[in-house]
């Protein structure tokens, strides 16, 4: 019996599959060109040489514009792209300056640290371009010659805006539309949402896969983390009957992450993701079909979310304890067992039949995504808050401690400490990282790491499930 078991357990590895979600982020994206420069970045050179992957029919998105890449290596990935950037029409300038208002007229202490020189900045450059247009109006009734400083200046402020107009229309446009919710954009918000939770459950239910990672960098990053938390309300109470249900690895994650949130010594990050895995599976082997394992967001302006997603921190805080956005580890809740408190992300359920068991299954509540799905968040510096990818930065101080953020470098050193950093994360060739003190990791390797595509071990058969809404 042990052999036949293993020998189907062998098989049942080899025909392991996993699909790869990546979002891009803003500006004018043409169909397929994140998902293959990303492709050619993360995956390894074919032993037997020839191209890094195949182009396929991709039926899950419904769009002939795009394919799905497959790799030529074992377990087999396929990597899809959530392209949303032709949704995005019609952007005028007055729905950027209408969400830059939200953004400049604020109190300084609701403005975010890492923010803080880019506020002081803009408003410094809205008197300078406010001063020369002054000075031009001037000009003409003062001193009408073309050599006067005032004709420079003023051309000079018309170019300044008309760059600032080119960059924020084309560019800064798309989250302006996205991160704002006006009545004009609530349709775009939604239709952005609504396909890419389309593209997640066809995925999920096709019966092809058995892990999913999403990928989102930029504004994807946002997107993702939208996307994840609204099918994840969907799914969450999706169980079969269990024949056992006591549960080890939930009770680890909640004792880990308690852990971590209140920053004890005994436990550190990866052991909270080896727990999450751990998790996932237990899921799974309850009927559980949530097959998300990661999310890796790159370059995420979720690092600026009191400021893009609430009016302040305080209502960040507010909405994260009320369940609207997830943290990592979950919000908690306080039970009583026996005459004992401890602090769980999950509730009692009972079983198909209202009968109670001994050990009651538990269900992890609507924001309990994170915690069978690990969250690794890679950034570039912004040396000062201004050279560098100012963009994205760290999350966990406003997500949770459960976030691995890691810091890294393109090894070039303009492109570290310049805008030019936030397209330049998986540039470059794959290769094996060498250990080097006092220098931050390559971007590229971190990605490849934390994507973890050669790893067979996430195999975690589904039985039939049922519902365990009350």
């Amino acid at each position: 019996m042990p052999i036949k078991s293993n020998a189907k357990k062998t098989a049942a590895r080899q025909r392991f599959n996993q699909a790869v979600i990546i979002i891009h982020g803003i500006g004018e994206q043409r169909p397929m060109a994140t998902l293959r420069s990303f492709a050619e970045g993360v995956l390894p050179i074919p032993r037997q040489g020839g191209e890094k992957y195949f182009s396929k029919p991709d039926p899950m998105t419904e769009s002939l514009e795009l394919r799905k890449l497959q790799n030529r290596s074992q377990p087999r990935t396929h990597l899809f792209e959530y392209y949303w950037a032709y949704k995005v029409e019609g952007t005028q300038i007055g729905d950027v300056l209408n969400w830059l208002k939200t953004l400049l007229l604020r109190k300084p202490r609701a403005v975010p640290g890492q923010l803080m020189p880019l506020w002081l900045v803009s408003w410094f450059l809205i008197a300078v371009i406010v001063s020369a247009a002054g000075l031009g109006i001037l000009n003409k009734f003062v001193d009408a010659t073309l050599k006067s400083p005032s004709f420079f200046v003023a051309v000079l402020s018309a170019l300044i805006l008309a760059g600032i107009q080119s960059v924020v229309i084309y560019f800064i446009g798309d989250a302006a539309r996205y991160l704002s919710a006006t009545t004009r954009n609530i349709r775009l918000r939604h239709e952005i949402r609504a396909d890419g939770m389309k593209l997640l459950k066809k995925i999920q239910e096709a019966g092809t896969y058995d892990r999913v990672i999403f990928v989102g960098h930029s504004l994807g990053s946002v997107i993702a983390y939208d996307i994840l938390r609204q099918v994840w309300e969907e799914y969450q109470e999706e169980y079969r009957t269990p024949q056992k249900s006591d549960q080890p690895a939930l009770v680890k994650v909640e004792q880990i992450g308690e852990a971590l949130r209140t920053h004890r010594a005994e436990y550190t990050v990866q052991d909270y993701m080896e727990a999450q895995i751990d998790l996932w599976k237990e899921l799974r082997s309850l009927g559980m079909p949530w097959l998300v394992t990661d999310l890796v967001t790159i370059g995420s302006p979720l690092t600026h979310a009191a400021m893009l997603l609430a009016r302040d921190e305080d209502d960040l805080r507010a909405r994260q304890r009320q369940r609207e956005l997830p943290t990592n580890p979950p919000e908690y809740e306080i039970e009583k067992i026996r005459k004992n408190e401890r602090r769980v992300y999950s509730y009692r359920v009972w079983d198909k039949y209202g009968k109670k068991k001994d050990i009651p299954l538990r269900a992890l509540h609507d924001a309990g995504l994170f915690a069978c799905t690990r969250w690794t968040n890679i950034y570039f510096p912004a040396y000062f808050n201004i050279f560098g990818d100012i963009v994205g930065g760290p999350l966990g101080r406003l997500f949770g401690a459960g976030i691995r953020d890691i810091a890294v470098s393109s090894n070039r050193f303009l492109c570290d400490h310049s805008l030019l950093a936030h397209n330049a994360y998986w540039n470059g060739a794959r290769k094996v990282e060498k250990p080097n003190p006092g220098k931050l990791p390559d971007s590229l390797n971190i990605i490849i790491q934390a994507l973890d595509l050669d790893n067979k071990n996430y195999y975690a058969p589904i039985p039939g499930r049922q519902s365990v809404r009350s």
